[in-house]
């Protein structure tokens, strides 16, 4: 398999507006939490199990950038962009799950195992 490259990640989130790529960055940048695996849509649509590494977005707003109303609001329309399936859940590259422990402290934002080295890498520009 090929690396992933910074462009092809600008590419997958040139659906975003500049906030939400800003948000997505500072989630990739102050959420990190670890590795497992996740679901996501294959090529063809069909959900499918693969490696991840999964962010926790309460963490984004320590970055400083925006305040918790509005960053729940723009993740919810980052999902209906990035999550088709699953009741924009699930996605090709980024999944993400609300609750992801049960008790109401972590929204999750996962990335696709062999994108996650490109996307740190994007959000440190």
């Amino acid at each position: 398999m090929e690396n992933v490259t910074i462009k092809q990640v600008e590419d997958i989130v040139s659906v975003l507006t500049e906030e939400q790529q800003q948000l997505l960055k500072d989630t990739i940048t102050h959420g990190k939490w670890g590795d497992a695996d996740m679901e996501f849509l294959d090529k063809d649509g069909n959900i499918e199990t693969d490696s991840m590494f999964g962010y926790c977005t309460n963490d984004a707003k320590n970055a400083g950038h925006f305040n918790g109303r509005k960053i729940s609001a723009m993740f919810r329309s980052m999902y209906k962009k990035l999550c088709p399936a699953n009741n924009n859940q699930v996605g090709e590259y980024i999944s993400h799950c609300n609750d992801w422990w049960g008790d109401g402290s972590g929204d999750m934002l996962f990335i696709r195992g062999e994108y996650v080295e490109a996307f740190e890498e994007w959000s440190r520009q």
